[in-house]
C-alpha cells in the first residue's frame, strides 16, 4: 500500500539523519544498527532501505543510542533531540498505579499505540503501558457507558483528522478490548490492509463495512468484512465524549 510505503521511507531518512549526526557514514550505519539492536545485517539493511521498521523494543533501543525522541524518529513527530523532551501527558487525570486505588475506583492502562484516523498507522512489534489512568467507575457509568469489563479497558491515542470533531488529533480515547468483532453501528480501532484506524463502521452488507470518517473533507470507503480485524470498540474521547 503505498501510505506504507510512504512511512517506512520516511522513517529510513530520519534514521539516516540520525546516524549522520553521531557520525555513522552510510557505510558503517548497517554494522551500527546490528550491533546496537542485536538483529541480522539483513534487517539491519531493510531499515536503511526502508523496507520495513523496527517493533517497539527495537526502534526504543535505536532512538536511545541516537540520542534521538522515539516519537520523532518513528512518527517524524516533534524535535528529533532527545533533550528538548518535556512530560506530556495527553491525559489530565490523575495516573496512579493500581496499588494506590480507594473505592471505587478503576485504573485503565495507557498504550502508547495510536489509532489513525486517516490513512492508517503500521501496528507496533510490541506494546508498551506508558501510564495509568485513575477515575471513579461511576464517572463511566453515569454517562450510559457500558464495556465488557474492567480490565478490557484502555487508552490509547487518536491521530489524524479524518475524525475531527468527534475525535480529534492528539485525543486520548477509552476502548474495550473486550469487543473484538461488529456489535453495531460505531466507532472502532480495527486493523485494514495491515494498518491501524478509528473509524467508524456500519454494515454496507452481508460482507461489506462502510469505513466512515466524520470529517466530511475525508471519503468514505467500502471494505472487506473478511479483511478487517477489530481490536476494539471505542467507548469515550477523554474531554469526555460518549461514543
Amino acid at each position: 500500500m503505498v501510505q506504507n510505503e510512504e512511512l517506512r521511507q520516511a522513517f529510513a531518512q530520519r534514521l539516516k539523519a540520525a546516524l549522520k549526526n553521531v557520525g555513522q557514514d552510510s557505510w558503517g550505519a548497517g554494522v551500527y544498527l546490528r550491533d546496537v539492536a542485536g538483529v541480522s545485517d539483513k534487517a539491519a539493511s531493510k531499515w536503511l532501505n526502508g523496507e520495513t521498521m523496527p517493533g517497539r523494543a527495537n526502534m526504543l533501543t535505536i532512538a536511545h543510542h541516537l540520542g534521538v525522541r522515539v516519537e520523532w524518529l518513528q512518527y517524524g513527530e516533534g524535535s528529533p533531540s532527545s533533550k528538548d523532551v518535556k512530560d506530556n501527558n495527553v491525559i489530565t487525570a490523575d495516573f496512579a498505579g493500581r496499588s494506590r486505588l480507594k473505592d471505587g475506583e478503576i485504573s485503565i492502562p495507557q498504550y502508547n499505540i495510536r489509532g489513525a484516523m486517516g490513512h492508517g498507522q503500521v501496528p507496533a512489534d510490541y506494546i508498551e503501558t506508558v501510564r495509568h489512568l485513575t477515575l471513579h467507575e461511576s464517572h463511566l457509568i453515569g454517562r450510559g457507558i457500558s464495556f465488557s469489563k474492567v480490565d478490557n479497558l484502555a487508552v490509547i491515542t487518536g491521530w489524524g483528522q479524518s475524525m475531527e470533531g468527534t475525535i480529534n488529533d492528539g485525543d486520548p480515547v477509552i476502548i474495550d478490548r473486550g469487543v473484538d468483532a461488529f456489535v453495531g453501528d460505531g466507532v472502532y480501532v480495527f486493523t485494514w490492509d495491515n494498518l491501524l484506524y478509528i473509524k467508524r463502521l456500519q454494515k454496507h452488507s452481508p460482507t461489506q463495512f462502510d469505513m466512515i470518517s466524520d470529517n466530511e473533507k475525508h471519503k468514505d470507503q467500502i471494505i472487506s468484512v473478511s479483511d478487517v480485524r477489530i481490536h476494539g470498540r471505542v467507548l469515550l474521547v477523554w474531554n469526555a465524549k460518549k461514543l
